[in-house]
C-alpha cells in the first residue's frame, strides 16, 4: 500500500470470541500484535494504523479495554460495525447489559468518537439515542448499501441522517459487499433509498445523484482530513474520466456526463488516478 502512493488507514483486526476456532485469537496476543502493528506504521508516510476490533460481538470486554488503551496511548482512529441487523443489535444486549445501546457498548471502552476520530459502517438500525451519540461524538457513518442487501440487514434511513446533519460517507464492506468501486456505492445507495420510500416510509424522500456523489467524495472524505474536493486548500485527488464509449444523440452538462459515467461506465471510465498530487497511473 504504501509503494501504491494511495494514502490509507489499515487496521490489525481483532476477534478472540464467538467466531470459528481458526480465527478465534488470544486476547493478549491480539492486543500486543495491535500495539506492534502501531509501532511499525510510524516508518510509513502513507499508511496509517487505525483501530480495528472486528465488531463488538467478537471481542471480548477484556480486549476492548486493552483496544480502548491502545488507543489513548497513540492517539489513533478506530473504525468498526455499529447496529448492521436485528439480531446484532439483540446479541449486543446480552453480551453488554451495562450498555444502553449498541454504540454505548463502544463508549464505554473508549471507542466511540469523541476525543478521536472514529468511523462506524452501517448503522441500518440506530436508535434516536444512538445518533444523539453519534452526532455529540463527531462519529462518521459509512453506508454500505451493497452489504446490507447481501446480508440482508435492511436498507439505512440515509436521509433522516443526512437531515441530522450527521458525518456520512459510502463503504464497500468487503466482503459482505463485492465491489470496491465507490462509483457502483452511489448508484447502489440510491436504488436502495427509493426502495425504503416505496416500500418502508415516504416520509423519507429517496437519495438524488448529487446527495449520493457528496458520499462518496467530500463526505466521507472528511475523515481523513480535507480531501473529496476542488476546493481551494483540498488535497489534490483526482480521477480523469473518459466518457466517450456512452453513445449519446446530444450533448450533455458536466454533471449529467458524470451521472451518465457512474451508471453506464463505472469504473472502467477512468483513466487517470491522483492522489495528493501524485500520478498513480
Amino acid at each position: 500500500l504504501e509503494k501504491s502512493g494511495l494514502i490509507t488507514m489499515v487496521g490489525k483486526v481483532n476477534m478472540d470470541r464467538l467466531c470459528p476456532d481458526f480465527l478465534k485469537e488470544d486476547c493478549e496476543k491480539s492486543a500486543e500484535d495491535t500495539e506492534e502493528w502501531i509501532k511499525r506504521s510510524l516508518s510509513f508516510e502513507r499508511t496509517y494504523p487505525i483501530i480495528t476490533p472486528r465488531f463488538l460481538p467478537s471481542c471480548t470486554d477484556e480486549l476492548l479495554e486493552k483496544l480502548g488503551k491502545i488507543r489513548e496511548n497513540y492517539s489513533v482512529p478506530v473504525q468498526s460495525h455499529l447496529s448492521e441487523n436485528l439480531s446484532e443489535i439483540e446479541l449486543v444486549k446480552e453480551l453488554a447489559p451495562y450498555s444502553r445501546f449498541y454504540g454505548d457498548a463502544y463508549e464505554h471502552f473508549s471507542l466511540f468518537g469523541g476525543n478521536h476520530k472514529n468511523v462506524m459502517a452501517h448503522c441500518v438500525h440506530s436508535t434516536d439515542d444512538e445518533l444523539e451519540l453519534i452526532a455529540r461524538n463527531g462519529v462518521f457513518i459509512a453506508h454500505c448499501p451493497q452489504s446490507n442487501i447481501n446480508v440482508s440487514s435492511g436498507i439505512a434511513p440515509v436521509r433522516k441522517y443526512i437531515e441530522k446533519n450527521l458525518n456520512l460517507g459510502l463503504g464497500s464492506d468487503i466482503a459482505g459487499g463485492f465491489s470496491l468501486s465507490m462509483f457502483r456505492a452511489v448508484s447502489d445507495a440510491i436504488q436502495v433509498s427509493k426502495l425504503r420510500w416505496r416500500l418502508v416510509d415516504q416520509g423519507l424522500k429517496a437519495l438524488n445523484f448529487t446527495e449520493a456523489f457528496y458520499m462518496a467524495t467530500k463526505g466521507g472524505g472528511k475523515f481523513f482530513g480535507k480531501t473529496g474536493s476542488f476546493e481551494e486548500g483540498y488535497e489534490a485527488d483526482i480521477l480523469v474520466l473518459d466518457d466517450s464509449n456512452i453513445r449519446s444523440a446530444r450533448p450533455f452538462p458536466v454533471s449529467e456526463r458524470l451521472e451518465r459515467i457512474i451508471y453506464l461506465s463505472g469504473s472502467e471510465a477512468v483513466v487517470s488516478k491522483y492522489v495528493k498530487g501524485t500520478k498513480l497511473f
